[in-house]
């Protein structure tokens, strides 16, 4: 049977548990302890072993007594109740003794520590023998008359309240009980259960101290239960705390890092600052720049980055560029351009088609105003500008400012992609030209007609050997490029000059124009002078840029030559004063 208290002692580990019955707090209150469990108390209380022969003889001693003494009743005794404790009971105070039954080894136990004085002996004595009475269970008294004898007798070793209940046994049993060896294993005890079969057991002592020594085991394994939880708690508390320092760590690096970057990115945001006030001078000064198209573009003239128009043949536009074209054919002694071996005498025109390229004309306008500010507008007093007055081109004057004329281009129509697009490249210009490495453009329609090669053959132009031997000459369509040019301030060559046109004193190719006399500036173009106004070599006038964007391709002319017709002499000045008059009154340049 499980042995309870009263009183919760708690655990120094586990507060919640009572060290002495393993039991909760609730359990001890609510916990009402049996006759039962004390009249087993009062029989186990023999269990005390002693190694000294008179205590073993006191022990006898006081058992008979103790049995003697229990049959005769008194008033006193009777009121009080057994320990809760029992054998195991460990407190000495006197005033327990007094209030609770115990066994008499308990209470020779606590008269021999505390040593009383001979004026209390007697009364502890007397107060003893009654506990001791009381101790007996009183159906001990009549069981010697009315219960069976125990077959037994003195070797009975049951300890089981019920056993006494239905034997009776001799008064010398618990004597021997007394005197026997507590510490011996194998003593035979009856079963309750079956009073015939005998089974090795151990003692009463000893099976409380097997009882004590689980009691210790249960509890230092609950301690080092607890024990093994506090050192996980610790383990995990250690690994926590390296976490948090990588953490910390992670996050100290990443601080760092967060400042590296703030500091590049303030001075990436100064730099791009920077470049966009550079760009918004830039920009603003770009407007500055006037891009006004000519008015008989129309007001949507760059809806697309890139557009091609086509004139219609019964508008002015058409007219004045077809008179333009015819009005400047000229001779050239039947050779490159030919018509059945014969100079054309007339170009048939299929078509006229309109440029309007974005990006040409900003690049256009830009190369313009550059021309404005270098001659601090004022080109027109430069002396290229009054020559050029005195003998005029035969194309008109778009813009005194920056001596805008209308200027010829032949070229294939492998080429004319790329012109129109992308404009022309001076860097893949021909190196064997008579003022080098240049754009060449003429006023002659005729003269550039002589550079384009036949569509058929791919012969009969300037850089070829074999004239056309295609049939149907007349019905082959050509194209010729009509320029927007600003010469600018123009060097004119009437003395050709190899080393400064076209080929250094080294044998370098020239790929710009000439110095200006006393100065270190360079002129904007050139043009070499024909025979008519005193050149030396040329017979008609070519004119020659060397930076990209200096001219414009306005309109492309596709035609087809005609010789039927004799050349006849066509009054150029009333041509140009036709022009001048489209130009200013029905085709109106934007300001």
């Amino acid at each position: 049977m499980a042995e309870h208290c009263i009183s919760f002692n708690p655990s120094v580990f586990k507060p919640n548990i009572c060290r002495d019955c393993f039991q909760d707090e609730q359990h001890h209150q609510n916990t009402v302890i049996s006759n039962e469990h004390r009249s087993s108390a009062v029989q186990t209380s023999t269990c005390h072993e002693t190694t000294n022969n008179n205590d073993q003889y006191n022990q006898n001693k006081t058992a008979t007594n103790f049995k003697q003494r229990s049959v005769q009743p008194s008033s006193q005794t009777t009121m009080l109740s057994q320990c809760q404790y029992g054998i195991s009971c460990s407190i000495r105070d006197s005033n327990h003794f007094e209030q609770f039954l115990h066994s008499p080894i308990h209470e020779r136990d606590h008269t021999s520590n505390t040593s009383p004085s001979p004026m209390n002996s007697n009364n502890k004595a007397a107060q003893h023998s009654t506990n001791e009475q009381n101790m007996i269970p009183s159906s001990d008294i009549l069981s010697t008359k009315t219960l069976p004898q125990c077959k037994y007798g003195l070797s009975c070793y049951s300890t089981h309240p019920s056993h006494f209940e239905l034997y009776s046994h001799p008064s010398d049993r618990k004597s021997q009980e007394k005197s026997s060896k507590f510490d011996d294993v194998s003593t035979p005890v009856i079963s309750n259960d079956s009073p015939s079969s005998m089974t090795p057991t151990s003692s009463p002592a000893n099976q409380c101290k097997l009882k004590l020594k689980r009691k210790r085991e249960e509890r230092k394994k609950s301690e080092l239960h607890f024990i093994e939880l506090i050192q996980n708690k610790i383990e995990n508390l250690t690994v926590q705390l390296q976490l948090k320092e990588e953490e910390v760590t992670k996050l100290s690096q990443d601080l760092t890092k967060l400042v590296t970057y703030n500091q590049q990115l303030e001075m990436t945001l100064e730099e791009e600052i920077d470049h966009r006030e550079r760009r918004e001078l830039e920009r603003k000064q770009i407007l500055a720049i006037p891009r006004q198209t000519p008015m008989y573009w129309g007001l949507n003239a760059f809806e697309e980055s890139y557009r091609e128009i086509e004139l219609s043949s019964q508008s002015p536009e058409f007219n004045i560029i077809k008179q333009l074209l015819n009005s400047t054919i000229s001779k050239h002694d039947n050779q490159h351009g030919t018509v059945n071996n014969r100079d054309p005498t007339k170009f048939l025109i299929n078509r006229i088609v309109r440029i309007h390229n974005n990006e040409l004309w900003h690049l256009y306008c830009f190369k313009k105003d550059i021309i404005i500010r270098q001659n601090n507008d004022r080109l027109a007093d430069c002396g290229s500008s009054i020559y050029l007055e005195t003998c005029p081109v035969l194309t008109p004057l778009l813009d005194t400012r920056t001596n805008e004329y209308w200027l010829f281009h032949g070229c294939s129509q492998n080429n004319l992609y790329h012109l129109l697009h992308n404009g022309y490249d001076p860097r893949v210009s021909n190196l064997k030209g008579r003022f080098g490495g240049g754009f060449y453009l003429a006023e002659n329609s005729s003269k550039s007609n002589r550079y384009i090669p036949c569509p058929g053959c791919g012969q009969n132009f300037i850089g070829s050997i074999l004239g056309c031997r295609c049939i149907n000459q007349e019905d082959l369509e050509f194209s010729m490029i009509l320029y927007r040019a600003a010469l600018g301030d123009v060097h004119v060559a009437l003395k050709y000059d190899r080393e400064k046109y076209s080929h250094g004193p080294n044998g370098q190719c020239i790929r710009r124009p000439p110095k200006k006399a006393h100065s270190k500036e360079l002129y904007d173009s050139v043009m070499g002078e024909s025979m008519k106004y005193g050149g030396d070599r040329l017979k008609h006038r070519e004119f020659i840029l060397y930076d990209a964007g200096q001219a414009y391709p306005e309109y492309v002319i596709y035609f087809r030559r005609s010789a039927k017709n004799p050349l006849q002499p066509s009054n150029i000045e009333d041509l140009k004063k036709k022009c001048q008059h489209f130009l200013v009154n029905t085709f109106r340049l934007s300001p």
